[in-house]
């Protein structure tokens, strides 16, 4: 197997999460992978040193030596994906089910709730993800007005900062026509079984960046109630097994990263749509927006939720692709 990697750089147009204060650009690196069979496929490698990934400089130095961390066993296996569609002249769209996305807002100051609503009812999305963390009193106002508006479902995402008591206090200073419509709390405190429990009293819970510290072999109750899939990082034939195991609903989203990390993400969700219709939710893949754009992103349209594929076979990108200034890996 020979690989060749493209050093990029993603520029942020604002604050990302409340853990990311990163403006000045996030880095990662293209990869395109050719097998002995002849086959050659292309993926993303982004990950995120906030929440504990290695950066994609250490993922290559780790290859070296033999050793292949998960985020990079994703990127090789979603290369491989995109081999295979491509060896067949097929898109990785054809035949599969069209998924609407969620609209995400990292930056509640951004709009008013009032012209956020007007905007996600004009273009027809269904349900809207909010980034909160970082000053829970505006965002708790901003919710309590945004919750009078429309009739899209709420999702929120803590990224597993603050406590079960500022959770707590948070929920409850909600109005209940706001906690009515919360699809779900994705990551309200770092994971603990009982504590996440208690807190799906105030609303359905989802699991994302916490996802690692659950055993779903030894899993007792119901902690939780969406697993928030990313294909970039998390196996997926083994977490849809476990989601249909224990009847757990599924989101799949993007990492933030490079559009051609997002087509990936999108093809999975799209798949996973049509075989399991009704476990899969609204996917989270519209994030190419967070980002400055470069001329990946200019191939990417969206036409309200709905997110249109780049020509070209495979995850698409054909042309961008093969103009990339490649550097083969020396693994020996």
């Amino acid at each position: 197997m020979k690989i060749s990697y493209s050093p990029y750089t993603l520029k942020p147009t604002h604050h990302l999460n409340a853990l990311s204060t990163q403006t000045e650009g996030r880095p990662g690196a293209l990869l395109k992978i050719e097998w002995p069979d002849g086959q050659t496929g292309f993926s993303d490698l982004h990950p995120w040193v906030e929440f504990g990934d290695a950066s994609w400089e250490d993922h290559l130095a780790e290859l070296r030596r033999g050793r292949i961390l998960p985020l990079l066993e994703q990127s090789i296996w979603m290369a491989r994906k995109d081999a295979q569609f491509r060896k067949q002249g097929k898109s990785a769209f054809e035949g599969v089910t069209s998924v609407k996305n969620n609209y995400l807002v990292t930056d509640l100051t951004g709009e008013p709730a009032g012209t956020l609503a007007d905007r996600l009812q004009t273009e027809g999305f269904d349900s809207v993800k909010l980034k909160v963390g970082r000053d829970l009193k505006y965002e708790a106002d901003f919710l309590n007005s945004l919750g009078r508006e429309g009739q899209f479902k709420i999702r929120l995402d803590f990224n597993s900062i603050g406590t079960w008591s500022t959770f707590e206090r948070f929920m409850k200073s909600l109005d209940k026509v706001v906690l009515s419509r919360i699809q779900y709390v994705e990551d309200p405190f770092p994971f603990e079984s009982e504590s996440w429990t208690e807190a799906r009293r105030f609303a359905p819970v989802a699991i994302d960046q916490q996802i690692s510290r659950v055993d779903f072999k030894k899993i007792s109750g119901r902690p939780f109630d969406v697993v928030i899939l990313k294909p970039a990082k998390t196996d997926v034939n083994t977490t849809l097994h476990s989601c249909v195991a224990h009847d757990f609903k599924i989101t799949v989203t993007s990492y933030m990263d490079h559009p051609v990390g997002v087509m990936h993400a999108l093809a999975i969700a799209s798949e996973l749509k049509k075989s399991h219709p009704q476990r899969v939710l609204d996917a989270g893949c519209m994030t190419l927006k967070l980002f400055q754009m470069t001329a990946y992103s200019a191939e990417v349209l969206s036409a309200g939720p709905y997110i249109k594929r780049p020509p070209g076979k495979g995850i698409g990108f054909d042309l961008l692709l093969a103009k990339e200034p490649w550097v083969q890996l020396k693994l020996r």
